[in-house]
Parts: structure tokens; sequence; C-alpha cells
């Protein structure tokens, strides 16, 4: 192409889910590295916040707030094709200016998580509006490493018949979501199999700073630590693994109170740490650090009752992928029940035992023969300080599987940006 390549980019934030900052910053990182001029047109459900963290001058951020996806992303990209149709131009006022911005675009990226799923029909109307105001405006939408399907029910069936057949790329992250669309019979020239784009992150991509000082002040407390011979602990929380452990009249908080109980902290030092962060706001969606809170608590209760001795540190403030990379790269182990958290741990050689949902997390630790430490978090036996102590008795044997199977995860990955290089030069 003569000009420099204008991609647009939905389903991800700086704020908020920082796995979704993760494959955001990747995404543009990876683009760059071919088309160092690409322009970017981020759609953010934060844009407000998104917009005082990013100061990037190719980077644009513009609203992907489900009130803008049905005003301005589809009615006034509807109302941008009637123009075009009866010759007009789309009008310069700022109603139009996301229908502008994807009528420039070469390409929309879209990097949610999981679209069209079975279960998850009520989201299906902003899986919808994030792709289909594009498509009316003739914008080619590829689906960057995610999970689709499976395609069982009637109602998304039906509309991933009609939307995901007009996508012109989809990256089915992982051997299950591929399974789904060849079962869908979805056209195999149309669709591959990738590994998550996290995989590929490097702290030179990101595009915030937030609370480093912070989080150089925790990272040198735990290098002294490390000094006296004690192993470091890093747990990564999930508000959703709450919030379901409540539902089920399970003690999500307990289990890792249990383990502190158990291994105490003479030998051990523990980090409770976000892997998504919403400093300052009450809401729980994208913020783990309500369930850091009340952790704390919990764990303050205990102190009282039945001291289990100091050794315990809380990073409960925003941070970034960046950030959050520095803090697990001092762990001897990663306790998790965040995918990109787990992605983190994985990337950076740390032994990693997950604790989530879904066939997601068990189908990634899988890549690196690490099944056996991946658990269902509604799995009332499991046994996590005996977990805990067999995954540090064989670090050695762990970190070496990791390193063994990276370097294919990351090939996987990297699929994603060559085809892009192919479409986009």
């Amino acid at each position: 192409m003569e000009k420099s390549p204008v991609i647009s980019i939905i389903g991800g934030t700086i704020w908020g889910n920082r796995g979704a900052e993760a494959m955001l910053v990747t995404t543009i990182g990876g683009i760059r590295e071919f088309s160092p001029e690409a322009h970017f047109n981020v759609f953010s459900y934060y844009p407000a916040k998104d917009c005082q963290l990013v100061a990037d001058s190719s980077v644009t951020i513009l609203s992907g707030k489900p009130a803008s996806l049905v005003t301005r992303h589809f009615l006034g990209a509807l109302l941008a094709v009637i123009f075009k149709i009866i010759g007009l131009k789309i009008p310069g006022n700022s109603f139009f200016k996301i229908a502008r911005a994807f009528s420039d675009s070469d390409l929309l990226l879209d990097i949610g998580g999981i679209t069209f799923s079975d279960g998850r029909e009520k989201y299906l109307p902003f899986n919808i509006l994030s792709i289909w105001p594009a498509m009316l405006l003739n914008v080619p939408v590829v689906k960057m490493a995610q999970a689709v399907g499976p395609f069982e029910k009637p109602v998304n069936r039906t509309l991933a018949k009609i939307f995901l057949t007009r996508c012109e790329k989809i990256f089915a992250r992982g051997d299950k979501t591929a399974e789904f669309l060849k079962l869908f019979n979805y056209p195999e020239s149309k669709y591959d199999t990738v590994a998550d784009i996290a995989f590929l992150y490097q702290s030179e991509y990101s595009l915030s700073s937030e609370n480093d000082q912070k989080i150089t002040h925790h990272v040198s407390l735990i290098e002294n630590v490390k000094k006296q011979g004690k192993q470091i602990i890093v747990f990564s929380p999930s508000i959703l693994v709450d919030q379901e452990s409540k539902k089920r009249g399970l003690d999500y908080a307990d289990r890792f109170l249990e383990l502190i109980k158990t291994l105490g902290t003479q030998d051990f030092h523990y980090i409770f740490m976000p892997n998504a962060t919403r400093e300052g706001s009450d809401k729980s969606h994208n913020n783990d650090l309500l369930t850091l809170t009340r952790m704390r608590e919990a764990y303050e209760i205990t102190q009282a009752q039945s001291p289990v001795g100091a050794g315990i540190e809380w990073v409960d403030y925003d941070i970034n992928t960046a950030s959050v990379r520095r803090i697990i790269s001092q762990a001897d182990v990663l306790v998790t029940s965040r995918y990109h958290a787990m992605i983190s741990g994985l990337s950076l050689g740390v032994p990693t035992v997950v604790i989530g949902w879904g066939h997601k997390y068990k189908e990634t630790m899988a890549y690196f023969n690490l099944g056996e430490y991946s658990f269902d978090f509604g799995g009332e036996s499991m046994d996590l300080p005996a977990i805990i102590l067999k995954i540090l008795g064989d670090a050695k044997g762990v970190r070496e599987k990791i390193n063994v199977n990276l370097p294919e995860v990351k090939r996987l990955a990297q699929k994603q940006f060559d085809y892009l290089k192919r479409v986009l030069l």
C-alpha cells in the first residue's frame, strides 16, 4: 500500500482487564515491527481513562462503549453507507467521527477473548455490533486469537452464520475453537489455529505508565526477601472466580489463606497481585482489586485470631502488563485464576498453577505438558499446599518443559502477524 496503513482495533482496552491490554499493545507493537508508520484507531470501553493513559500520537482512542456501538458505530455506519450511495461525503461532525475512522481503515481487528459462544447469548449483541459497522462500510474484519463456538444453540448458530462467515479471517485460539469451526463447516481457508497474541508481548510495547515507582519499590522488597533465602509465591486471583465461588457456596479467599497457614512465612513470601484493575472504582467488572480488598480483610481477621506471621504484600493499585510481568518474573511459583496472568507466567518461564474454568486454561497448559497443574476452581478436593510443594520440588523440570515448548507456542502466535504483513504491505 502506498499510504501508511490505518488499522482499527476493537475488544481491548488499556485500563481494566490487563489481559485485554496485553493483547491490544502486542497487536499494535507487532504491526509496528513491519509497518512503523501505521496509525491505529482503538475502540475502548473505557475511552476517557484510556485517553489519559495513552500519549502515543499514532494511536487514537475512540469510544467502544455499548451506547456508542448502537449509535455512532452502527447507526453512524448505516447513515454513512446511505450518504455514499447517494454520492455525498460522510459529514464532518463529531457524530460521524467513528464512521469516518472505519471508512478510512484498511482492517478492523477484533481482539475480544471469546465471541459467538453457546451459553453467552447475552453478549451476542456486543459481539455483532463490534464487527457489523465495519462490514457495512466494506472494511475487512479479522478476528485475532480468540475462542468462538460451540454453535449448537439455534440463536448463536444462526447469528454466527450471518456474521462470522463475513469475516476475512478467524484465528482460532487453540485446537478446541478450531474443532468448533470445523464442525460449523467454516471454510478451512478462512481460519487458522494459533496461540494467544500475548505470548509475543514485549515490555517496550507498553502504551501506559501506571504506578511504576510503587512497583519498583515492591520489586526491591522482593529482591531483598529472596536474598534471605525465601521462596516467592505470587497470587493473581480473579474477581470472576471469586463471584462464581460464592454462588457455589465456596470460599475462594480461604483457599489462599489456608495455603499461607499451612506453608507459613518462615520459608515463603507471598504477593497478592491483580491482573484487572480499575483503581478508584467500586464496579466489579474487570476489577480484581475488589477481590484483593476482600482477601486482605479476611487475612487481617485471621491475623487477629491466629497470626500467620509477616511476609505478605498487597499490590492494590492500578498496574499495567509491564508491571504485572515485573512482579511475576520474581516468583518461584505463580498461582492464578486469570488467563493472561497464566500466559505471563509461562512466557517468563515461571512454574505456574492455574485455578480456572473452561477448556482454555487446560488447553494452553497442555501446550507445555503442564496439564497436571491446571485445576477447576470448583474442585473442592484440591490440596493446594500439596500442589505448590510438588511444583516447587519439580521446578527445574517444569521450567525445562516451558522453555522447550515456548518457541513453538510463539511460532503459532506469530502466524497472525505473518498474515497481517501479507495483507497490509
